[in-house]
C-alpha cells in the first residue's frame, strides 16, 4: 500500500445529537489531490475540519502519516503545524493584504521575505501587497488566504471550495496552482461542488452524502421519490422515471457514467432504463469522453473515444442513453 497521509477508520461526529458524518473506512495518500464531493450538508466542510485536527471526532480513530491522533491538547499544537485549512469564507484581519499572508510566517517565528511576493504572484495578485485586506472583493479575499497558505508551505494543504468565489478569469490560475502542489508532492485534499472539475483535476474522489461514503461517484445524483407499481419499484425525479433494484426505496440515487451506454438508436437490450435526448457537452477524460445528455434532466456517461468517433457524436447530436436498474444505487441521504 502506498503511504498515506490520512487514515480514518469508524469514524463519527455528532452535534448535538445528530450524527453529521459517520466514515467506516476512508484512506488518502500522501501526494497528489483528492476532491470531497457531495451536496450541501453532506459533511464536506466537518471532514476538513477533522483532517485540521480542529474537530475532535465523537468515536472512532485517525491516524496521520500512520501515527493515531489522540487529539490532545498538546499533541494538536505540532500536528497543526503540518496542515493548513482555508476556509470558503476566509477571516483576514483589518491591515494590508501583505500583513495577511506573512501572518503564518511571523507566527512561527519566521521574518516576511520574498514567499510573501511569491505567494501573491502565485494566486494573481502581483501589486496587491499594500491594500487593505477588508476591502477586497469576496474572490479576492480568497485568494489571499490561499497565499497565507502558500507562504508557511506545509505539508498538508486542505482547501474549501477554493475556486468558488473566485472569478472566472482566475479560475484557470488557482486550478494550475492546485495541480503544481499536487504534482509537487504536496497532499491536497479539497472540497468543491465543480464534479466536472473535481475529477478533472484529482488523483481520488471521495463522493459523501449524508455524512457518509457514497459507493458510487456523485456525477449523477438525482434527487426523488421512489414508488412501487405492479411489483417494480420505479424512481421519480425530474421528469424521469427510472426502473429501480426491487426493495430499495430512495429519497436520492447516483448513476455511475461507466454505467450508461449511448447508441443514436433504440438497444434492443434486458435494460429498462432507455431515454432519448441530445449531447450537450463532450469533454476530454484522458482515453475517454465525459459526455452529456440532455434528455428531460442532464446525465453524464463515460465512453471511449473510439465510440464517440464511431458514433460521430457531437454536440447537438441525438441519442439514446441506456442503463439496467442494478446500475442505479439507492443513496441514503439520512443518516441514522
Amino acid at each position: 500500500m502506498d503511504a498515506l497521509a490520512y487514515h480514518l477508520t469508524d469514524l463519527r461526529v455528532e452535534f448535538a445529537g445528530r450524527t453529521v458524518l459517520d466514515i467506516s473506512s476512508l484512506a488518502i495518500a500522501r501526494g497528489g489531490i483528492t476532491a470531497i464531493v457531495g451536496p450541501n450538508g453532506a459533511g464536506k466542510t466537518t471532514a476538513l475540519r477533522v483532517l485540521a485536527f480542529l474537530q475532535a471526532p465523537c468515536a472512532g480513530r485517525l491516524e496521520f502519516d500512520g501515527r493515531p491522533v489522540t487529539f490532545r491538547d498538546r499533541d494538536l499544537v505540532a500536528l497543526r503545524r503540518h496542515v493548513t485549512l482555508v476556509a470558503q469564507s476566509p477571516l483576514l484581519f483589518g491591515r494590508t493584504v501583505s500583513a495577511n499572508v506573512a501572518f503564518g510566517l511571523r507566527a512561527r517565528g519566521v521574518a516576511p521575505d520574498e514567499r510573501v511576493v511569491a505567494a501573491l504572484a502565485a494566486v494573481g495578485l502581483v501589486g496587491f501587497g499594500a491594500r487593505p485586506a477588508r476591502k477586497l472583493s469576496g474572490g479576492e479575499a480568497q485568494r489571499v488566504a490561499i497565499a497565507r497558505a502558500l507562504a508557511i508551505d506545509p505539508g498538508v494543504y486542505l482547501f474549501d471550495e477554493p475556486t468558488a468565489n473566485v472569478d472566472r478569469e482566475h479560475v484557470g490560475t488557482l486550478e494550475r496552482l492546485l495541480a503544481q502542489l499536487g504534482a509537487s508532492g504536496k497532499t491536497v485534499v479539497m472540497t468543491t461542488h465543480n464534479l466536472e472539475q473535481a475529477y478533472r483535476l484529482t488523483d481520488a474522489v471521495v463522493s459523501l452524502v449524508g455524512g457518509r461514503i457514497a459507493p458510487v461517484p456523485l456525477v449523477n445524483l438525482l434527487r426523488g421519490t421512489a414508488r412501487s407499481v405492479g411489483g417494480t419499484n420505479y424512481f421519480h425525479s425530474e421528469g424521469l422515471c427510472i426502473e429501480i433494484a426491487n426493495g430499495a426505496a430512495p429519497t436520492a440515487v447516483a448513476i455511475d457514467p461507466e454505467d450508461i451506454i449511448i447508441s443514436r438508436a433504440p438497444l434492443h437490450s434486458s435494460a429498462r432504463n432507455s431515454f432519448s435526448g441530445h449531447v450537450v457537452k463532450a469533454e476530454s477524460d484522458g482515453s475517454s469522453i465525459m459526455l452529456t445528455v440532455a434528455c428531460g434532466r442532464n446525465l453524464v456517461a463515460r465512453i471511449t473515444r473510439h465510440s464517440y468517433e464511431e458514433l460521430a457524436l457531437n454536440v447537438g447530436t441525438a441519442v439514446y442513453v441506456t442503463f439496467k436498474s442494478t446500475a442505479v444505487h439507492a443513496l441514503d441521504s439520512r443518516p441514522s
